[in-house]
């Protein structure tokens, strides 16, 4: 026994020596002994954990337009500062038809065939019936002040949201589009009195409206067949974006050009609402930072558009006439007649939605 209790004695000694030889040796961190490993430098794997943070994600992105429109310009922009902002981990898929409509766009969206699209206000009202109150005149004053624009945008942002999620659908920002036009044969127009007794070409239903309740006659005609009306003066006017007004030469057929402070409609960037709820936390900060981002710049390339077409105008011989504030306001005299028939097909988002806006102009107009 007393042999046995010895042997025990020395076998306890040789591993407890043993393992303070490991010990020393810094011990093997891959063993599974818990032997703890020296913590590594500060800085050590930190470029590695940021890399990491935002996981791959290729977004299917469309649009419809020509390919030298500002809309190009801007989701083009949008699909670079994606992949530049995650560092490479988002990458697009983006897809420009001339010949594809915001309809079809809003279809695929919701049915999960692609995640992002711009989608215009007067085109989504078909279905999103509530955002009809910004696919006119009325809905935003053109500035050039990213902040204001920004603070337009943070006014709006709840009830947006709150209107695109009955549709599964995520609504991530705005887009704001160069200033409007009034252009045609004949004397120049400020006000819409002088527009009485005239065909005027407008497009959209609520702008159709609108300018039905100031008693004009209206005619519609495609853009691609827009100059040729005005020039066989099939059409005596045209309201339209001042945008269309270079893409579609106007500048050589018209006499006339009255440029509002007005935009004709304000389109929402959205994305498909399961795409959003499958992003991680990472993902989904870097797309909100870079959409901020997206639409301070969209301002600019809007301006750069306005001034390519008031440049084309002068070139052809015109010159635009910029209405005054009080100008602008004849022309949106009735527009709480057409915002009364819009109450009557939405739901409590919609009105909300409306009041938001109206208020923001009450504060900063």
């Amino acid at each position: 026994m007393k042999f046995r209790k010895t042997k025990r004695v020395f076998a306890m000694f040789l591993s407890c020596t043993l393992l303070l030889l490991l010990a020393a040796c810094g011990g093997n961190a891959g063993s599974g002994s818990g032997t703890a490993a020296e913590p590594p430098p500060a800085d050590a794997g930190a470029d590695t954990d940021s890399a990491a943070a935002i996981e791959p994600y290729t977004f299917r992105i469309t649009c419809g337009s020509s390919p030298s429109s500002s809309m190009v310009a801007v989701m083009t922009l949008l699909c670079e500062l994606l992949e530049t902002n995650s560092d490479g981990a988002f990458t697009t898929d983006f897809l420009n038809d001339n010949a594809y409509v915001e309809k079809q766009a809003l279809d695929e969206l919701m049915t999960n065939i692609i995640d992002i699209v711009y989608l215009g206000s007067g085109a989504a009202s078909t279905t999103v019936s509530e955002v009809a109150y910004l696919g006119m005149p009325g809905c935003f004053r053109f500035t050039e002040n990213a902040a204001l624009f920004l603070d337009f945008e943070a006014k709006l942002r709840d009830e947006l949201a709150a209107v695109y999620e009955n549709y599964d659908i995520h609504y991530l920002g705005l887009r704001v589009p160069a200033k409007m036009a009034v252009v045609g044969t004949g004397e120049a127009v400020t006000s819409p009195a002088q527009l009485k007794g005239k065909i005027v070409r407008v497009a959209g239903t609520w702008m159709g409206k609108l300018a039905v309740s100031l008693d004009l006659a209206t005619a519609t005609v495609p853009v691609s067949e827009l100059a040729t009306a005005l020039q066989r003066k099939t059409v005596d006017s045209c309201i339209t974006g001042i945008e269309q007004v270079r893409s579609t030469m106007l500048g050589e057929v018209v006499d006339y050009c009255s440029i509002l402070a007005e935009v004709d409609s304000v389109g929402a960037l959205v994305m498909n609402g399961a795409t959003w709820d499958a992003l991680t936390d990472a993902q989904r900060a870097c797309v909100d930072s870079t959409v901020e981002e997206w639409m301070q710049a969209c301002l600019d390339i809007s301006e750069q558009f306005y001034d390519d077409a008031v440049q084309s105008v002068i070139d052809a011989n015109v010159e635009p006439y910029i209405l005054t504030d009080e100008e602008c306001a004849a022309f949106l005299a009735t527009i709480d007649t057409v915002y009364a028939e819009i109450d009557q097909t939405v739901g409590p988002e919609g009105i909300a939605l409306k009041e938001a806006m109206l208020a923001w102009r009450a504060e900063n107009l």
